[in-house]
């Protein structure tokens, strides 16, 4: 006798699905700050970053229905206190200032981020191909088709996507409580 992973359902005997398992496992989803912001506000929140000691891991870029969407995550060495900054860029004018300045390791990110998807730095000290060829003429090789592209609502599901606004000091704020957490499993 096969167990299918349906159970009686009754005293009848009608078999049902069996119970979703619960996630018993750790809350912690990899970030200790992960937050939305609008681009004219991210050398502010960077800059913010560097000066509480975080480092860069990386810049990444997604096609998605609403524009593209850029993740910058950053990190800290000596403590806990992982963040995640994510803007979201007009697809018709995919422009955002140049966080070289800050982390010059940003240059290689940003070019990558300029090649595959065609969005602009501005102020970076040498925005030209990295991956592709120089003379190559094409769209950026990881656009999508409009009816591949997800939305937020699939890929962030149930997630508040409102920009946090760096004048208001909440963000400046929750940067500072973020290495409040001493044991990432409490997060």
């Amino acid at each position: 006798m096969s167990d299918t992973g349906a159970k009686p359902d009754n005293a009848e005997g009608k078999k049902t699905p069996a119970a979703k398992k619960k996630n018993n496992g750790p809350k912690y989803s990899g970030y200790d700050l992960d937050c939305f912001l609008s681009p004219q506000d991210v050398l502010r929140a960077v800059r913010e970053l560097d000066q509480s000691g975080f480092f860069l891991e990386d810049i990444s870029c997604l096609d998605i229905q609403e524009g593209l969407f850029l993740v910058y995550h950053f990190d800290r060495y000596e403590q806990p206190g992982r963040v995640g900054l994510r803007v979201l860029l007009d697809r018709n004018n995919p422009e955002i200032p140049s966080i070289f300045d800050i982390y010059p390791g940003a240059a290689w990110h940003e070019r990558e981020c300029f090649d595959f998807f065609g969005v602009r730095f501005t102020d970076h000290p040498n925005l030209i191909p990295l991956l592709l060829d120089p003379d190559y003429k094409g769209l950026p090789p990881l656009l999508k088709d409009e009816g591949d592209r997800q939305g937020l609502e699939q890929i962030l599901p149930e997630r508040d996507v409102s920009p946090v606004s760096v004048q208001s000091q909440e963000l400046i704020q929750k940067i500072h409580d973020c290495s409040k957490t001493h044991d990432r499993t409490q997060s």
